[in-house]
């Protein structure tokens, strides 16, 4: 068996244990139903932050030493990653690395910290996906008119919805390069902190 299938026998014991059909978990993470079939059937190779994102939406996350192997080694060496179970996620406020911005709030995920997750204020609903530099850790995170800028290595980014929606209504976000303009609007253009690279 071989390790896509591996991976796809635990999604779909997770999606079947939360009573879910492929249709449902295709609406709640944001992608169509196909999708899932195939992750299911261990028929495409995942990348592991997408990976992450399924798991974590069922509570749970992958565990491995970074410093006994890299990430990217071990999978294609077929190291076993293990699963564990996680704490339920607090809302971002809660966390450092966060910030409210228009309706939503957004948040550096302390698991996976390439990677920013988004909450609508209303709802409290985390909202399917996430925003992912991998591998870049991110830094900093401000509000900017149209979403947030994220600082990361040596670049800035903009996180910011584009004119998709999800299934379930909600808006799709993207990550784009950063500008001397976006740095102005977020107020950060004077910060020495905030130049970078692409910037």
């Amino acid at each position: 068996m071989t390790e896509a299938q591996d991976i796809g026998r635990v999604l779909r014991k997770l999606r079947e244990d939360a009573g879910l059909s492929q249709r449902e978990l295709a609406a709640q993470l944001g992608v169509q139903q196909p999708a899932v079939a195939r992750w299911e059937a261990g028929g495409v190779r995942m990348p592991i932050n997408r990976i992450e994102e399924i798991l974590a939406h069922f509570g749970y996350g992958i565990e491995y030493d970074l410093t006994a192997i890299p990430i990217g080694g071990a999978l294609s060496d077929g190291v076993p990653l293990q699963m564990v179970r996680r704490r339920p996620q607090d809302r971002p406020s809660s966390r450092p690395l966060s910030v409210r911005s228009g309706d939503y709030e957004f948040a550096v995920n302390a698991a996976a910290p390439w990677s920013v997750d988004i909450w609508e204020m209303a709802s409290g609903r985390k909202l399917a996906g996430a925003v992912a530099v991998y591998p870049e850790r991110i830094n900093a995170i401000v509000p900017h008119p149209d979403g947030v800028l994220i600082r990361f290595g040596s670049a800035v980014g903009k996180i910011t919805p584009n004119a998709k929606r999800h299934d379930d209504g909600s808006l799709v976000f993207s990550y784009f390069l950063a500008d001397d303009f976006d740095l102005e609007l977020a107020g950060v253009a004077a910060d020495p902190n905030w130049k970078a690279s692409n910037v």
